[in-house]
């Protein structure tokens, strides 16, 4: 039995009694539900959306269904619910019964919706091609139409630079916009104004890299008063000329800690200089292609570089292989140091890994020696191993699909 409140929106209506359908029954509307009380709930939203989707018919190639669907799913009028495929069934199935309706089902909707998504695939695929090469898939990951007065296209075309798409223009002019501090600037700030001995970047979260977690010493008189004008007034820092949305922590005490990427300790004789630099390389490296990845451990002196099967948080848990240590005494290979091994194994501050289809996230990275190897071996998948690797070289493909799927699925579906 569906009750209905009369104070309810229709679309929110048509989304209950929808959710009630029963489709092995021979009349599959619920009980307390009238076949008018359905058509008035529909045809007050044609009201809403009627005008969207004769358009369409009227504009494109998409069938009346095709359009009615496409509208339903995808736009939300102020005060409306999103439909449901079983409301969106509901409101074809009144709508058009008088002439050739459909009959009530979820699988048919989802088709309308398929070949009208398919057409509007097809169609931003010629306007993408109508220009000169290169395409908006050569240039962006993931290209977007945008609309504008032709007026304003003109003036967007005459500040591009020789080599600059608009999305880089776009990006530049937005980044003009705003109030940005240089790296270097904030930390003479603190330096001169707060008495800071410590400045440091917070690397353990996630995607760190995305906005900076600034965390700077302060004596205790400092931290009364507001920070550095310099610091205060911006919304971006500038790292190496890209602003970088960021935020900041005042501490009484220096109080270092393992996951600080440090830009400045008095302390320990780290100079602006020599932090900027790190941070600028740790930003490079955050991010890379699984070819770019590898390289990096073979740079480092690794033999292998192997996945474990099961993921590590929310991303895959890398090992990269390196040669045994060499050691006077014979002590056993897989009783070597963690520190005989190259930080990170040559993968410090890696992040994500971009795949063809998508970004797939690095949860932990835990280099190993070839002997320690052996006992991960049942329980990781090799991505890349060199020529007289133990168990044979293992190259990695061309195919960037076929480099996708070397990851297990377990790990695949973190991404």
């Amino acid at each position: 039995m569906v009750e209905l409140e009369t104070e309810w929106h229709p679309s929110t209506k048509l989304n209950v009694i929808a959710g009630e359908l029963d489709f092995t029954a021979v009349d599959p509307l619920p009980d307390g539900v009238t076949r008018d009380e359905i058509e008035e709930n529909c045809y007050a939203l044609r009201t809403l959306y009627g005008e969207y989707v004769d358009e369409i018919v009227a504009e494109t190639t998409l069938s009346r269904r095709e359009a009615q669907t496409w509208v339903l799913t995808r736009l939300v009028h102020e005060g409306a619910e999103r439909l449901s495929y079983e409301a969106v069934g509901l409101y074809i199935w009144a709508i058009g019964r008088s002439t050739d309706g459909d009959p009530l089902s979820r699988t048919i909707v989802a088709d309308y919706a398929e070949r009208a998504a398919e057409k509007v695939r097809r169609a931003e695929e010629t306007v993408k091609r109508t220009g000169p090469p290169p395409y908006p898939d050569d240039c962006y990951e993931e290209p977007a139409l945008v609309w504008l007065e032709g007026a304003v296209a003109d003036r967007l075309r005459r500040r591009a630079g020789p080599e600059e798409t608009y999305g880089d223009l776009l990006e530049r002019l937005l980044d003009e916009t705003l109030a940005s501090v240089p790296i270097a600037d904030l930390i003479a700030a603190y330096r001169r104004e707060a008495g800071s001995e410590y400045v440091a970047v917070e690397t353990v979260y996630p995607n760190w890299d995305e906005q900076l977690r600034i965390v700077a010493h302060a004596p205790e008189t400092a931290t009364e008063t507001a920070p550095p004008e310099a610091v205060a007034e911006a919304d971006a820092v500038t790292v190496d000329g890209t602003p970088l949305p960021f935020r900041f922590e005042e501490r009484a005490e220096p109080r270092r800690e393992r996951s600080h990427l440090t830009l400045y300790d008095a302390a320990e004789g780290i100079e602006p200089e020599t932090g900027i630099d790190r941070l600028r390389d740790a930003l490079a490296a955050v991010e890379g292609t699984l070819p770019e990845v590898v390289d990096r451990v073979r740079e480092a002196g690794g033999r292998a570089l192997a996945v474990a099967n099961e993921p590590a948080g929310a991303g895959a848990h890398l090992h990269p292989v390196f040669p045994d240590a060499e050691r006077g005494d014979a002590v056993d290979a897989s009783d070597a140091a963690e520190d005989d091994l190259p930080e990170g194994g040559g993968l410090a501050h890696l992040e994500r890994i971009e795949l063809d289809d998508r970004t797939l996230a690095v949860g932990r990275i835990s280099p190993t020696t070839v002997a320690e190897y052996g006992t991960l071996a049942g329980s990781t998948t090799l991505l890349w191993a060199a020529p007289g690797f133990e168990s044979g070289p293992v190259e990695l493909p061309d195919d960037p699909v076929e480099r996708r799927e070397r990851f297990p699925a377990t790990v695949l579906r973190t991404a």
